[in-house]
């Protein structure tokens, strides 16, 4: 006779379901453990003193019976240090009402002990476009000319792929240095062109947003790994600002972090744009603070946090050296160098005393960047391209020039020199939590980006004038959003995004974009 089994004997049955279980009690067993029991505590009282024994020599009353003498209490032996009851691995702080506690695991007590917090966010938008310009993504994406038909009709878009998770460790202190790491990662990994469309939305590819190593101690803190630039502070934790990653290798310091003005240098050896320059960019850059003025912003969707008052000078230095404008094989290169520099700021117009302190208040954000050879890290680029190798023996097929490098950032002109693309960006937004419980958040940006010598690099009726129509100089973007955080953990919003390129055969096609969003916040 068989014997029926359990809905929870039926799951546990599956490899799945016992690695979730074990994981879960593992879990619990952390969670739950209890340091051992405490000693009852001594009373408030004083003890009462015995009663003193009488003298030997003294002869009791008749009438009275003696006492017996008190006996005295057992001694109670001191706990060994081993049996002394240990406190709590931690205590959690006093929370505020808009405040989660960190899901945070620790082994080991005091500077010894390790750390493992888990960070990240679910997020679920709904976004609809007035043409087929964009995938759930602008990113450096041209909008589709209003003189073709995928210009002139829309989409519309569900997508989880800004899902985010990280893992942030802390190490015990050694030797004065204070080791740390953070993972992050989310799913706007880079799809093949033959991704289908229920590949790219409902089973897309991971993605390393950060990675880093991190050893601070009281001189200077060295990184190590993917992280945001150096270049245009990306700190400051605007989108509307330079917010790009690079793998690098940082050294930093921050002068009178504990006064009410800071001052940070920083300087990195950073992936370089161009591998085959054989040459690393560099980035510096000066950050002053305003400790004790502080705003109020949620950099990245990661969650309100404060910022003091911030000023950033920072720039960039690289080197190019692309193979020759030849037909194939290559023979030889030709160098250029590119540089860049951006002036940043984070200025609370109606501070805050802390994270909870969010109604009326109010910061602004606002850079200024221009500089040679940088569209990469301006996140434009105007769909630049090389031109066609020219072919005066009518060569069929025509040779063809398999450039060593990314579009957008240099090309050739009619006599094959090499010229950086020239651009500078202006970009302001604000932040405003409405009065109350600052639960409600309205949030506005602007930003523009315009190339002095791309059209002279593709000039009207040249031989490459077919790329006229695929080549743009500016590009423009407004957007305004309204937030509701509905719980300390849940997030609401809706917003529009209007963006317009001017392409340089004049044409000026734009995009609508709506959206609605979810996140939760764990």
């Amino acid at each position: 006779m068989s014997r029926s089994s359990s809905p929870f004997t039926q799951l546990s049955s599956t490899p799945g379901a016992r690695w979730a279980a074990y994981f879960l009690a593992t879990l619990a067993t952390l969670s739950l453990e209890r340091p051992a029991a405490a000693q009852e505590p001594a009373s408030d009282k004083p003890p009462e003193a015995p009663a003193a024994a009488a003298p030997a020599d003294a002869a009791p009353a008749a009438t009275e019976t003696v006492p017996a003498a008190p006996v005295a209490p057992p001694a109670v032996e001191a706990p060994k240090p081993a049996e002394t009851p240990q406190a709590p691995l931690t205590e959690a702080p006093e929370l505020g009402e808009n405040e989660r506690p960190a899901f945070q695991l620790r082994a080991g007590h005091g500077d010894r002990a390790w750390s493992v917090t888990l960070g990240g966010f679910v997020q679920a938008d709904a976004i609809f476009d007035s043409t087929r310009s964009y995938t759930d993504s602008i990113g450096t994406s041209l909008v589709t000319r209003s003189d073709t038909y995928a210009g002139r009709v829309g989409r519309s878009q569900f997508s989880m792929r800004s899902t985010r998770f990280s893992l942030a460790f802390e190490a015990p202190v050694f030797g004065g240095v204070h080791p740390s790491a953070l993972f992050e990662t989310d799913f706007r990994g880079n799809d093949p062109e033959t991704t289908t469309e229920a590949a790219h939305y409902d089973n897309p590819g991971i993605r390393l947003r950060r990675g880093y190593v991190e050893l601070g101690n009281d001189y200077v803190d060295v990184m190590a790994g993917l992280n945001y630039d150096v270049f245009g502070w990306a700190t400051l934790g605007q989108p509307n600002q330079i917010f790009l990653r690079h793998t690098q290798f940082r050294l930093s310091h921050r002068f009178g972090a504990d006064g009410p003005v800071s001052l940070e240098l920083a300087a990195a050896a950073v992936r370089p744009a161009q591998r085959d320059s054989a040459m690393p960019d560099a980035h510096a850059g000066v950050l002053l603070s305003v400790n004790g003025w502080r705003g109020i912003t949620n950099p990245s969707n990661a969650g309100i946090v404060t910022q003091p008052l911030s000023i950033g000078v920072s720039g960039v230095v690289r080197k190019f050296r692309v193979d020759a404008f030849t037909p194939p094989p290559t023979q030889n290169s030709n160098s250029v160098s590119g540089w860049g520099f951006s002036l940043d700021a984070f200025v609370p117009v109606i501070p805050a005393r802390n994270a909870e302190d969010r109604g009326n208040r109010l910061s602004l954000t606002g850079s200024f960047a221009k500089g040679a050879g940088i569209a990469d890290l301006l996140g434009t680029g105007g769909g630049a391209e090389f031109p066609t190798l020219p072919n005066p023996a009518h060569m069929s097929p025509p040779p063809a020039y398999t450039p060593d490098i990314d579009n957008g950032l240099v090309s050739f002109d009619t006599q094959g020199v090499l010229h950086t693309l020239d651009w500078q960006a202006i970009r302001a937004g604000f932040q405003y939590y409405l009065p109350g419980s600052g639960a409600f958040v309205l949030s506005g940006n602007y930003a523009e980006t315009h190339s002095n010598n791309v059209g002279k690099l593709f000039p009207r009726g040249g031989a490459e004038i077919e790329l006229l129509g695929r080549v743009a100089d500016t590009t423009r973007l407004f957007d305004a959003s309204l937030y509701w955080y509905a719980t300390p953990s849940v997030r609401l919003g809706i917003g529009g995004v209007y963006t317009q390129v001017t392409y340089l055969d004049g044409e000026k096609p734009h995009n609508l974009r709506g959206t609605g969003q979810v996140l939760y916040y764990f």
